[in-house]
Protein backbone atom coordinates (compact mmCIF):
# COMPACT_ATOMS: atom_id res chain seq x y z
CA UNK A 1 0.00 0.00 0.00
CA UNK A 2 1.28 3.49 -0.89
CA UNK A 3 1.73 6.10 1.50
CA UNK A 4 -1.33 7.80 -0.35
CA UNK A 5 -3.36 5.09 0.44
CA UNK A 6 -2.76 4.48 3.91
CA UNK A 7 -3.62 7.83 4.50
CA UNK A 8 -6.79 8.01 3.08
CA UNK A 9 -7.05 4.79 4.93
CA UNK A 10 -6.71 6.16 7.99
CA UNK A 11 -8.93 9.13 7.20
CA UNK A 12 -12.27 6.90 6.55
CA UNK A 13 -11.74 4.88 9.58
CA UNK A 14 -11.49 7.53 11.45
CA UNK A 15 -14.64 9.22 10.16
CA UNK A 16 -16.58 6.20 10.63
CA UNK A 17 -15.02 6.28 14.10
CA UNK A 18 -16.27 10.02 14.27
CA UNK A 19 -19.78 8.64 12.70
CA UNK A 20 -20.32 6.22 15.66
CA UNK A 21 -19.42 8.86 18.15
CA UNK A 22 -21.78 11.28 17.32
CA UNK A 23 -24.38 8.47 17.63
CA UNK A 24 -22.97 7.24 20.86
CA UNK A 25 -22.91 10.68 22.01
CA UNK A 26 -26.84 11.64 20.77
CA UNK A 27 -28.32 8.39 21.90
CA UNK A 28 -26.45 8.87 25.36
CA UNK A 29 -27.56 12.54 25.61
CA UNK A 30 -31.33 11.48 24.63
CA UNK A 31 -31.68 8.63 27.21
CA UNK A 32 -29.86 10.54 30.15
CA UNK A 33 -32.48 13.51 28.87
CA UNK A 34 -35.28 11.28 29.20
CA UNK A 35 -34.15 9.72 32.67
CA UNK A 36 -34.42 6.31 32.00
CA UNK A 37 -30.80 5.96 32.69
CA UNK A 38 -27.99 8.12 33.15
CA UNK A 39 -25.27 7.12 30.27
CA UNK A 40 -22.28 8.69 31.68
CA UNK A 41 -20.12 6.25 29.71
CA UNK A 42 -21.74 6.27 26.17
CA UNK A 43 -21.26 10.16 26.87
CA UNK A 44 -17.86 10.41 27.26
CA UNK A 45 -16.95 7.48 25.28
CA UNK A 46 -18.99 9.75 22.53
CA UNK A 47 -16.89 12.29 23.16
CA UNK A 48 -13.57 10.66 22.85
CA UNK A 49 -14.84 9.76 19.55
CA UNK A 50 -15.57 12.34 18.29
CA UNK A 51 -12.18 14.15 19.43
CA UNK A 52 -10.16 11.25 17.86
CA UNK A 53 -11.94 10.88 14.86
CA UNK A 54 -11.62 14.28 13.68
CA UNK A 55 -7.98 14.79 14.70
CA UNK A 56 -7.52 11.41 12.76
CA UNK A 57 -9.65 12.41 9.81
CA UNK A 58 -7.70 15.80 9.43
CA UNK A 59 -4.52 13.97 9.92
CA UNK A 60 -5.00 11.56 7.32
CA UNK A 61 -6.27 14.14 4.79
CA UNK A 62 -3.55 16.32 5.42
CA UNK A 63 -0.76 14.16 5.08
CA UNK A 64 -2.79 12.27 1.97
CA UNK A 65 -2.30 15.64 0.08
CA UNK A 66 0.50 16.41 1.14
CA UNK A 67 1.84 12.92 0.04
CA UNK A 68 0.14 13.96 -3.15
CA UNK A 69 2.06 17.41 -3.49
CA UNK A 70 5.12 15.66 -3.36
CA UNK A 71 4.65 13.01 -5.73
CA UNK A 72 3.71 15.74 -8.43
CA UNK A 73 6.64 17.84 -7.49
CA UNK A 74 8.99 15.10 -7.35
CA UNK A 75 8.23 15.03 -11.29
CA UNK A 76 9.59 18.47 -11.67
CA UNK A 77 13.47 18.40 -9.70
CA UNK A 78 15.39 21.09 -9.21
CA UNK A 79 18.04 22.22 -11.63
CA UNK A 80 20.91 24.52 -10.81
CA UNK A 81 22.70 24.61 -14.63
CA UNK A 82 22.66 23.03 -17.93
CA UNK A 83 25.09 21.41 -19.96
CA UNK A 84 24.76 19.46 -23.44
CA UNK A 85 23.54 15.63 -23.25
CA UNK A 86 26.84 13.41 -23.35
CA UNK A 87 27.16 13.26 -27.22
CA UNK A 88 24.96 16.39 -27.83
CA UNK A 89 26.30 19.55 -29.09
CA UNK A 90 24.74 23.28 -28.39
CA UNK A 91 22.31 23.59 -30.70
CA UNK A 92 23.40 26.68 -33.06
CA UNK A 93 21.61 29.53 -35.00
CA UNK A 94 19.15 31.98 -33.53
CA UNK A 95 14.90 31.34 -33.95
CA UNK A 96 13.44 33.17 -36.70
CA UNK A 97 10.00 34.59 -35.66
CA UNK A 98 7.81 36.00 -38.61
CA UNK A 99 11.34 36.14 -40.33
CA UNK A 100 13.10 38.35 -37.64
CA UNK A 101 16.27 37.07 -35.63
CA UNK A 102 14.95 37.25 -31.96
CA UNK A 103 17.85 37.09 -29.69
CA UNK A 104 17.70 36.76 -25.75
CA UNK A 105 17.77 39.39 -23.78
CA UNK A 106 16.11 42.19 -25.76
CA UNK A 107 14.03 44.59 -24.64
CA UNK A 108 10.07 45.63 -25.33
CA UNK A 109 11.04 48.28 -27.70
CA UNK A 110 13.45 46.15 -29.50
CA UNK A 111 10.48 43.71 -29.58
CA UNK A 112 8.18 46.94 -31.66
CA UNK A 113 10.94 47.98 -33.96
CA UNK A 114 10.42 44.83 -35.55
CA UNK A 115 6.97 45.42 -36.15
CA UNK A 116 5.12 44.17 -33.03
CA UNK A 117 2.86 46.19 -30.44
CA UNK A 118 1.71 45.19 -27.05
CA UNK A 119 -0.99 46.81 -24.74
CA UNK A 120 2.18 46.58 -21.92
CA UNK A 121 0.38 44.77 -19.43
CA UNK A 122 1.99 42.54 -17.34
CA UNK A 123 -0.03 39.09 -16.81
CA UNK A 124 1.95 36.34 -14.78
CA UNK A 125 5.11 37.48 -15.90
CA UNK A 126 4.40 38.26 -19.43
CA UNK A 127 3.32 40.61 -22.16
CA UNK A 128 1.57 39.41 -25.60
CA UNK A 129 2.72 40.98 -28.79
CA UNK A 130 1.34 40.90 -32.02
CA UNK A 131 1.99 41.92 -35.51
CA UNK A 132 1.65 45.92 -35.73
CA UNK A 133 -0.65 45.79 -38.61
CA UNK A 134 -3.21 44.06 -36.76
CA UNK A 135 -5.16 46.05 -34.28
CA UNK A 136 -7.80 43.24 -33.29
CA UNK A 137 -6.40 42.44 -30.01
CA UNK A 138 -3.68 40.04 -28.51
CA UNK A 139 -6.31 37.56 -28.29
CA UNK A 140 -7.99 37.30 -31.64
CA UNK A 141 -5.00 37.66 -33.89
CA UNK A 142 -1.82 35.75 -34.21
CA UNK A 143 0.80 37.11 -31.04
CA UNK A 144 3.35 35.23 -29.16
CA UNK A 145 4.30 35.55 -25.38
CA UNK A 146 7.35 37.79 -24.46
CA UNK A 147 8.31 37.11 -20.57
CA UNK A 148 9.87 39.87 -18.39
CA UNK A 149 12.93 39.48 -16.43
CA UNK A 150 12.18 38.89 -12.72
CA UNK A 151 13.89 41.45 -10.97
CA UNK A 152 11.13 44.13 -11.89
CA UNK A 153 8.16 42.50 -9.67
CA UNK A 154 5.35 43.41 -11.37
CA UNK A 155 1.84 42.68 -10.11
CA UNK A 156 -0.80 41.63 -12.36
CA UNK A 157 -2.10 44.19 -15.22
CA UNK A 158 0.87 46.48 -14.24
CA UNK A 159 2.18 47.97 -16.99
CA UNK A 160 5.77 47.48 -18.00
CA UNK A 161 7.91 49.51 -19.96
CA UNK A 162 9.35 50.07 -23.30
CA UNK A 163 13.33 49.58 -21.61
CA UNK A 164 11.94 46.77 -19.80
CA UNK A 165 14.22 43.79 -20.39
CA UNK A 166 12.29 40.58 -22.15
CA UNK A 167 14.21 37.96 -21.15
CA UNK A 168 12.48 34.59 -22.60
CA UNK A 169 9.78 34.12 -25.48
CA UNK A 170 7.36 31.21 -26.03
CA UNK A 171 5.56 30.54 -29.05
CA UNK A 172 2.72 27.63 -30.04
CA UNK A 173 0.87 26.36 -32.65
CA UNK A 174 -2.56 27.77 -31.99
CA UNK A 175 -1.27 31.27 -32.27
CA UNK A 176 -0.19 31.03 -35.57
CA UNK A 177 2.71 33.04 -35.47
CA UNK A 178 5.31 31.43 -37.96
CA UNK A 179 9.13 30.42 -37.07
CA UNK A 180 12.11 29.21 -38.80
CA UNK A 181 14.34 27.25 -36.57
CA UNK A 182 16.50 24.67 -39.06
CA UNK A 183 14.59 22.07 -40.39
CA UNK A 184 11.95 22.26 -37.14
CA UNK A 185 8.00 22.17 -37.58
CA UNK A 186 4.88 21.82 -35.79
CA UNK A 187 4.05 18.54 -35.33
CA UNK A 188 6.92 16.68 -35.76
CA UNK A 189 7.46 13.90 -33.89
CA UNK A 190 9.87 13.78 -30.70
CA UNK A 191 11.85 10.82 -32.00
CA UNK A 192 12.49 12.54 -35.19
CA UNK A 193 12.85 15.56 -33.20
CA UNK A 194 15.70 13.97 -30.58
CA UNK A 195 17.59 12.13 -34.10
CA UNK A 196 18.07 15.23 -35.40
CA UNK A 197 19.23 17.10 -32.06
CA UNK A 198 20.18 14.53 -29.97
CA UNK A 199 19.43 13.78 -26.44
CA UNK A 200 18.24 17.23 -24.49
CA UNK A 201 20.15 18.44 -22.01
CA UNK A 202 17.08 18.04 -19.31
CA UNK A 203 13.75 16.38 -19.83
CA UNK A 204 10.31 17.01 -18.18
CA UNK A 205 7.72 14.30 -18.97
CA UNK A 206 5.05 16.12 -16.86
CA UNK A 207 2.02 14.62 -16.27
CA UNK A 208 -0.92 16.80 -17.18
CA UNK A 209 1.10 19.72 -19.57
CA UNK A 210 3.44 17.10 -21.60
CA UNK A 211 7.06 16.56 -22.73
CA UNK A 212 9.25 19.15 -22.29
CA UNK A 213 12.93 18.87 -23.70
CA UNK A 214 15.47 21.45 -22.68
CA UNK A 215 18.81 22.03 -25.00
CA UNK A 216 21.64 24.30 -24.70
CA UNK A 217 21.76 27.24 -27.99
CA UNK A 218 24.88 29.53 -28.28
CA UNK A 219 25.46 32.59 -26.58
CA UNK A 220 23.68 31.48 -22.92
CA UNK A 221 20.14 30.73 -24.54
CA UNK A 222 18.39 27.39 -23.92
CA UNK A 223 15.51 26.27 -25.85
CA UNK A 224 12.49 23.84 -24.38
CA UNK A 225 10.39 22.40 -27.30
CA UNK A 226 6.96 21.09 -25.80
CA UNK A 227 5.58 18.04 -26.88
CA UNK A 228 2.14 16.99 -26.63
CA UNK A 229 0.76 13.48 -25.04
CA UNK A 230 0.82 12.08 -28.64
CA UNK A 231 4.61 13.76 -28.70
CA UNK A 232 4.47 15.73 -31.60
CA UNK A 233 5.76 19.15 -31.58
CA UNK A 234 3.34 21.74 -30.18
CA UNK A 235 5.76 25.07 -29.05
CA UNK A 236 8.82 26.22 -28.64
CA UNK A 237 10.17 28.55 -25.60
CA UNK A 238 13.52 30.09 -25.44
CA UNK A 239 15.18 32.63 -22.92
CA UNK A 240 18.58 33.23 -20.85
CA UNK A 241 19.88 30.14 -18.68
CA UNK A 242 19.12 32.29 -15.92
CA UNK A 243 15.25 32.64 -16.43
CA UNK A 244 14.97 28.89 -18.16
CA UNK A 245 16.51 27.57 -15.10
CA UNK A 246 13.73 29.35 -13.24
CA UNK A 247 11.42 28.64 -15.62
CA UNK A 248 12.16 25.02 -15.57
CA UNK A 249 12.13 24.40 -11.42
CA UNK A 250 8.57 25.45 -11.46
CA UNK A 251 7.15 24.61 -14.90
CA UNK A 252 5.46 28.18 -14.96
CA UNK A 253 4.47 28.55 -18.30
Amino acid sequence: MDVISLYSLIALISAIGFLIGTVLLIVSIVMTAKKKKKFVAGIISGIVLIIAGLVFVVFGLLNAMLAGVKAVVEIIPTHTSFTPAEGSSPISGTLKIDGNEVAMPCTVTELQNLGYDTDYEWFNQNIYMWPTDNKNGRFETPHFQAYIDNSYGYDSNDHVKGSDQISAIKIQRECDITFEFGDLQYGMSKDAFIEMYGAPAYEIDHPTQGDFLYYVGENDTIYRFAFDHNYTLFGIMYGTSEYMEYEMNGLYH
